[in-house]
């Protein structure tokens, strides 16, 4: 259905399964805009509904990569702050990934509560939460229940462990950066020899080329302007190159520090062939 007018978006389900219930407990609002945040906050307060906390990617990674506006974390902080609602950054995939301390480091505000999971396992089954006293208190209290069958799992706290000490090293960083500003460079350099419409985003490991005729900084520029179908289409020139990529047009590509110069090649070589034949 509709998301609706940007001031008052529809509480909408991701999928079936989910109760209703739930999503009138959940109140959209536009990223990268904290006067809209801060209206809609204002209007909940008025009418009684103050929400208990505001849970948001630091940088969202679920349509493709969309970076935060320079100032935005930074108001987003002294807004939820303000109207004392706890702020939490969902750095499932931003943990790890774009910084040893994730988007929290990256971006250098500071949220109450982060919550993580993929990268921080190292390939085991892992998440954790972490926040201030003054949040965590709630649970050391044994006001808030926090357990679980495989909480402090011994194998997977091990791997993490490992992976954070020894795997994810300063070494390691550079070596990502290197490959995502190639990424970066040469896609963005094919869509201008080929004056075709799009441009990257990336951080670290994460990135995308947006097949889009404008700029996206947020759900409603998403589906106005990315191209669908050329998303589909690359997913498939890819497959058909030796190079898998997740598929759906809301998804980035993710670099490994195995990842070599021999991969990156590969990957813009499929990428320029999809270019070139779309163009001629």
């Amino acid at each position: 259905g509709t998301i609706g007018p940007r001031d008052n978006y529809a509480s909408l389900p991701y999928g079936g399964g989910i109760p209703q219930s739930s999503v009138n407990m959940t109140i959209p609002v536009p990223f990268n805009d904290a006067t809209m945040l801060e209206a809609r906050l204002e209007k909940l307060i008025a009418e009684g509904r103050k929400p208990a906390c505001l849970i948001m990617e630091p940088a969202m990674m679920n349509l493709g990569v969309v970076l935060p506006e320079p100032g935005y974390l930074e108001a987003v902080r002294e807004i939820t702050r303000q109207h004392g609602v706890v702020l939490i950054f969902d750095e499932v995939k931003t943990g790890i990934c774009t910084a040893p301390g994730g988007g929290v480091e990256r971006f250098g505000v500071v949220p109450d509560m982060v919550t993580l999971a993929k990268a921080l396992g190292a390939g085991l089954p892992s998440g954790a939460i972490g926040g201030t006293e003054e949040v965590m208190e709630v649970v050391e209290s044994g006001k808030v229940f926090q357990v679980g069958t495989y909480s402090g799992n011994p194998l997977s706290m091990a791997a993490a462990r490992t992976s954070l000490e020894e795997v994810m090293t300063p070494e390691a960083y550079k070596h990502l950066d290197y490959l995502n500003d190639r990424l970066i460079r040469e896609l963005d350099g094919i869509a201008r020899k080929y004056d075709f419409p799009g441009y990257t985003v990336g951080i670290r490991s994460k990135g995308c080329f947006n097949f889009a005729t404008g700029r996206i900084t947020d759900y409603e520029s998403f589906i106005k302007y990315q191209d669908h179908e050329l998303v589909a289409l690359a997913w498939l020139y890819n497959f058909n190159r030796g190079v898998i990529i997740a598929p759906g047009r809301e998804e980035e590509w993710t670099l490994s520090i195995q990842h070599t110069d021999e991969d990156i090649d590969r990957y813009v070589n499929a990428f320029e062939e999809l270019v070139r034949d779309v163009t001629a």
